[in-house]
């Protein structure tokens, strides 16, 4: 995976992962608030706003029949607060995963890449990302939404890449079912899909202005940098003692120069092209 799209993925990985003011007494930062949620088969079944997996389905222009690689990154819940440890499997066809270390339990999973013919140098690519937690139906009625996160897969994000291939854009495709996730091309080569859990255009890039990764990729990046800088004391004190992560953003934005806050202000680039109406369908 080239360097950047790593780094595109790292930065939506956070996504609502802490919100200023960053403190773990905020009222918004009681409970976790990432995207991308796969719960629990036995929780996601309870209601119709969750889901149990994620699914990127998508067309491919390839002659002969072309190697795809699907990878998954997520987070899992470790502690308490906004702990979390990154997770990452990849498969060529079908592979199961388990981890430890939650605070109530593992998560385990299983990952389906399949490819089909759809036309003359066409292939239909799905990539099917499921959680099998096993939680009981009893433990699964009495659970919140806090527990439930701490047996999910968080912030989840699907990557699709070939060789000797190139993806047609998800955003003009049609009749492919997409859940759980918003697909885009995600290299300037086509070579690859991201399924993300905000919607992107396709090409997404990160600003070169943006140095640190504030867990907020919608607001307004200068903003959050101004606001670090007049954290009180107690404030900076209580981010100090969560999760490294937090600790460590807050230290970055604190130390960037005047230059570097200066070039993050007043920053517009056009837009290539609209972003065209979804063709697939998305739940």
């Amino acid at each position: 995976m080239s360097e950047e799209l790593e780094s595109l993925v790292s930065s939506l990985l956070y996504e609502g992962y802490c919100l200023y003011p960053y403190t773990p007494g905020s009222v918004k930062n009681a409970t976790p608030t990432p995207f991308g949620i796969v719960y629990p088969p036995s929780y996601a079944a309870r209601q119709a706003s969750t889901f149990d997996h994620l699914q990127i389905e998508c067309l491919l222009e390839a002659r002969p029949r072309p190697a795809v690689q699907g990878t998954v990154r997520f987070l899992q819940a470790s502690g308490d607060g906004h702990q979390a440890v990154e997770r990452r499997v990849e498969t060529d066809g079908e592979t199961s995963f388990a981890f430890e270390a939650g605070p109530a339990g593992g998560v385990a999973g299983r990952m389906v890449l399949s490819i089909e013919p759809a036309g003359d140098g066409v292939w239909r690519v799905r990539l099917r990302i499921e959680n099998l937690t096993r939680v009981d139906a009893e433990e699964a009625a009495a659970m919140d939404r806090r527990a439930a996160l701490e047996r999910s897969l968080l912030s989840t994000h699907a990557i699709l890449r070939v060789q000797d291939g190139r993806f047609i854009s998800p955003l003009d495709s049609t009749n492919c079912r997409n859940v759980n996730t918003w697909p885009v091309l995600a290299t300037p080569t086509d070579d690859a899909v991201l399924g993300a859990a905000i919607f992107l255009p396709d090409h997404p890039q990160i600003a070169p202005e943006s140095k640190v990764n504030f867990f907020d990729n919608t607001e307004i990046e200068e903003a959050l940098m101004l606001h670090v800088q007049v954290l009180s004391d107690d404030e900076r004190e209580a981010i100090g003692g969560q999760d490294a992560a937090v600790r460590e953003m807050i230290e970055r934005a604190a130390a960037a120069s005047p230059e570097e806050r200066l070039r993050q202000h007043g920053v517009m680039r056009p837009v290539d092209r609209p972003v065209p109406s979804r063709g697939g369908r998305r739940e």
